[in-house]
């Protein structure tokens, strides 16, 4: 039997997608696919980043699709972000009348007590003409745009994610971020993760995810505050990778060996064609300023998994090839089954966190899943 390993890429207000995809997995009836695949599909190893990891956790400590459906359905803006303490007056006014436009509602301001955000030691001289403490009293000190203690407070009273659920947990969790000071890609793990070729524990591993590491994960650099972790502080881990699939294939072979294939379900928030296999309705340009926005994000986040899957691609090529000559095998052979909508979703939505459009992807995503594993695993 293949090991399960899914795998969930940024996009903040986008996660929704994820539950669909997460609901879809966990049906026990699938129409459509091989009897192999049709009961649910229970993943062994998890991978997050950003948005990802907190589904994530949520995934692995347990939580129910109906569950966490309902979670997102219920998440408001509030919930997740607000303004950072630190921001004055005629900052709170600008951003607010950018955000009602984006979010059709006001952000109240995060109280001291529960922010994320520290203050930088100037204020951004976003009115350099005016003395540098008129400037202070108007725009205050700020280095973020919003706020992340609304979420760590939801993540904590409301859907009761805990360190200790995480280390219990069957599954192994992997969540990515970004050390701001090197640009060093982070792991943090759940369990003891060690290398395929040595046995030894990766150093870019950190064992133990409680929420300041899921909220490290989540830290999108400019819009939300860096997190620090001992002596170090994180970006999101999409800065470097979206969806990295190396300690995930550690993993597998630590806990199995290289015998058993792996499916890996890759849920991106990006359209995603094969090379060559874009539609003739999809070769247009940009329509406008924030579609360009959009697609410059999307492609970059994109980036990577194409890296990585060449090289799955290439290592299953090698894999076969030992296996059809009888030597004992050096990889293993990953079977990636990828998820993705077919159209971009909107860059706002990453920090749009409301019901209607929330329930429109959690639909979206399950369809996307459902048309995946049709083509993947037919019946």
């Amino acid at each position: 039997m293949a090991i399960r390993t899914l795998i969930l890429s940024g996009g903040g207000g986008r996660g929704a997608f994820h539950i669909g995809v997460y609901k879809y997995l966990c049906e026990a009836a699938k129409a459509g696919v091989d009897e192999a695949h049709r009961g649910a599909w229970d993943p062994e190893i998890i991978v997050g980043t950003s948005i990802g990891a907190v589904n994530g956790a949520a995934i692995a400590q347990g939580l129910p699709p109906d569950l966490l459906e309902r979670y997102w359905k219920d998440l408001q803006e509030k919930d997740v972000e607000g303004l950072p303490p630190g921001m004055n007056v005629l900052a709170r006014w600008a951003s607010n009348a950018v955000y009602r436009r984006i979010l059709q509602e006001k952000l109240p301001q995060v109280p001291r007590a529960i922010a994320s955000s520290q203050d930088p030691p100037q204020t951004w001289p976003l009115l350099p003409l005016l003395p540098r403490a008129l400037s202070k009293r108007l725009i205050g000190r700020w280095a973020n745009l919003l706020d992340t203690g609304p979420l760590k407070q939801t993540l904590r009273h409301k859907w009761g994610i805990s360190a200790h659920r995480l280390t219990d947990s069957a599954s192994t969790l992997l969540i990515s971020a970004t050390n701001v000071q090197t640009g060093e890609l982070t792991i943090f793990s759940n369990k003891p993760v060690r290398r395929r070729d040595t046995g030894e524990q990766r150093e870019d591993v950190q064992v133990g995810i409680d929420i300041d590491r899921i909220l490290a994960s989540c830290s999108i650099p400019l819009v939300y505050p860096w997190t620090p972790i001992g002596d170090a502080c994180f970006w999101d881990g999409a800065v470097v990778a979206n969806t990295p699939l190396g300690p995930a294939l550690d993993v597998a072979a630590e806990r199995y060996g290289l015998e058993e294939p792996m499916e890996a379900v890759v849920v991106l928030m990006t359209p995603w064609w094969e090379k060559g296999g874009v539609p003739a309705s999809r070769k247009r340009l940009p329509g406008d300023f924030g579609e360009a926005i959009t697609w410059v994000l999307d492609w970059a986040l994109l980036a990577s998994f194409r890296a990585d899957l060449a090289l799955i691609r290439a290592f299953n090529r090698q894999a076969e090839l030992d296996r059809g000559e009888g030597r004992e095998p050096r990889y293993r052979i990953v079977q990636p089954i990828i998820v993705a909508p077919d159209e971009f979703l909107p860059v706002a939505r990453i920090i749009d966190y409301d019901e209607p459009e929330s329930a429109d992807l959690i639909d979206l995503g399950y369809r996307a899943a459902q048309a995946a594993f049709q083509k993947a695993f037919p019946g």
